[in-house]
Order: C-alpha cells, then structure tokens, then sequence
C-alpha cells in the first residue's frame, strides 16, 4: 500500500558478475511490504556474466522499483570512489539502504521495520540487524549475534558486526569516500553515522551475508598479503584522522594487530629482522593486544 508517490528509502545495489546470485538479491526488494515507495538503484559495473540481462529482465518487469544503471567500463577499478558517487546520484529517497549482488533479504518487512525505527527515533543516525551467514568458504568466520540495543563506536569499530545488506542511514549521513586509504567503506559509513547520531541494532535476522572466496579483500589477501596488511595501516590512519572520537586503546590495538599479522608474514618470508622489528612496534603500540596475539599464536602452533 502506498500512500504517495514520493520515494523513502533508496536501495543501492552494486553489481559486478553476480549473475548466480542476483535473481535471490533483486527478489528480496521485490517482496518487501511497506506503506511507502522505495526504489532500488542496481548498478551493474561492466560485468562479464549475464548480470545485466538478469537486470534488464527486472526493470522491464517492475519499472518503478528497479532502476538500472549499466556501465561499459568498469568504475570499481578506479578506486576514485566512482561507483557510489554515480549510485547515490540517481537516489531519491530520504534513507539508504544497501545489499549487494551477492547478498540478500529475507524478511518482506525488513524496510518497514527498520524505517518505522527511524521515524520514531530522529536521535538515531543509522540501525543495522542481525543475518544468517552463508559461508562459501573453507575458513572459518565469526559472527556475533545482533542485540535490540544501542551500538558504540567501541564495540563497531573493534570487530566486524555490522552486515553490509542490513543497513538503514538517513541519506545526509551517507558519504562518499573521500580518501583512497580507506579499504573497507562500510566502517566509513558507520562512523559518519555514529558523528551525527546513534546506532541501533536489531536482532531480528533479516537478510543473508555471503562469504566466498571471490571478494575483493578476500582476493587481496590470498594473492598480496603482505601488501594488503600494509594497506590497512594506512585505512586505520586515515579513519582515525577522519573520527577521531575512535577510542585511542582500540585504534593502537587494530594497529598493533596488523603489525604483528605483517611481523608473521615477514618471518614467514624469511625476513627475521623486519618480522622482528614488526612485532616490537606491535608491543610498543598495545602490549594488551600484543599478549593476546602471541598467546593466540602459541596456542595455534601447540595444535598443529
């Protein structure tokens, strides 16, 4: 039922060779029951599968909800924030959602629930929710059970809690990313979020998360790992400089768990004295995290 003709909720859905997967992510929005008009903008960046035709197929079919955007060369590649320049360009709606190709809803009202919270609660920047986690892989992948409860910037900053396809932000929060430092954008936006406003999580299960081995960070980290934790150096920085109400003790201990990860790659390299040296700067930075990891490390080695 709709009451007018005005959009609510934007959904951004970037696409890039998801064809096994797109038809269950685009029948999540199709199902969703709400009292108001929303619109999902499915940005197909150059794939090479039959993701755009499945695209196409749904415009066609429900023109004013899928709104398609095709690309001939790809965007992602330029690393210069192109693709959610160009997605939140073609927005309409006074919130944003966000669940990629691969991933999808699983509650008809997750949208009405999550936007009668905002509603109700002008205080709250963003509210996230719990998922069922498809994990593709043959490592293993934690993943902590959602609350109906506020989040700080402690807890979502320490550890990976947030779902990629739960989010709901009112769209003024939404921000580009504006330094190519910055790896992963999802912490982004949840920073920006926790600046203006609070956080809710929901532990209601409403979508899925996909873990396969074709991610991008999850490529990076099986072809480049010494360059990737590097990287990530560089991202905590740059957060830091960016939020920088992001506790001190939290941040020296993201850092000084990457350092140690790049000490254990360097030894592994046979590069003793950088491994070294590494794992120093890690004790200097949080000798709470460094413990914690050489404890952790021993551990793992005592069971091989």
């Amino acid at each position: 039922m709709m009451f007018d003709n005005d959009i609510v909720v934007s959904i951004l859905c970037p696409v890039y060779n998801h064809a096994p997967y797109l038809r269950q992510c685009l029948d999540g929005f199709i199902s969703q029951k709400t009292k108001f008009n929303f619109e999902a903008i499915v940005h197909d960046d150059a794939s090479t599968d039959n993701s755009a035709k499945i695209i196409k197929e749904y415009a066609d079919k429900y023109p004013k909800i899928i709104k398609p955007i095709y690309e001939a060369e790809n965007q992602y590649s330029k690393h210069d924030g192109s693709v959610k320049r160009i997605m939140l360009n073609a927005t309409s709606g006074r919130y944003i959602a966000i669940c990629e190709g691969d991933d999808y809803w699983t509650d008809p009202y997750k949208l009405q629930k999550q936007v009668d919270f905002l509603n109700h609660h002008p205080d709250y920047a963003m509210c996230f929710h719990d998922c069922l986690v498809k994990n593709e892989t043959k490592q293993a992948f934690y993943h902590e059970d959602i609350k109906d409860r506020d989040y700080t910037v402690r807890e979502l900053f320490s550890k990976w809690i947030v779902p990629t396809a739960s989010l709901l932000l009112r769209k003024e929060y939404y921000s580009e990313l504006p330094d190519a430092r910055i790896i992963n954008g999802d912490i982004q936006v949840i920073l920006n979020c926790l600046a203006y406003g609070k956080v809710y999580g929901m532990a209601d299960k409403m979508s899925v998360y996909r873990v396969q081995d074709k991610g991008l960070t999850i490529k990076r980290a099986v072809d480049e790992p010494l360059k990737l934790e590097t990287l990530y150096i560089g991202h905590y920085m740059c957060l830091k400089e960016l939020y920088p109400f992001i506790p001190n003790d939290v941040y020296r201990q993201k850092i000084a768990n990457t350092y140690i990860n790049i000490g254990v790659l360097n030894l592994k390299l046979k590069r003793p004295l950088k491994g070294l040296l590494n794992v120093v700067h890690a004790l200097f930075l949080s000798p709470s995290q460094f413990a914690t990891r050489i404890s952790n490390l021993i551990r793992k080695h005592e069971r091989v």
